[in-house]
């Protein structure tokens, strides 16, 4: 299997807090969040502090 190599990055600007998907290929949109939410639902959906920057692997895309 091919290892993540692109960063798709979402900037929260509101909240100040920063979203790294890294994936094998430039995710659109819906997948972004997608993968945002899952990720914050794994977390036990706690939301991220101002400032923090979550760096998401996504092997499903």
């Amino acid at each position: 299997m091919k290892t993540p190599n692109v960063e798709n990055i979402v900037v929260d600007e509101v909240h100040q807090r920063t979203f790294v998907v890294m994936a094998r290929r430039l995710l659109t949109d819906g997948e972004l969040y997608s993968a945002i939410r899952v990720a914050l639902m794994k977390r036990g959906g706690k939301a991220l502090e101002k400032g923090e920057r979550l760096v998401i692997t996504s092997a499903a895309v």
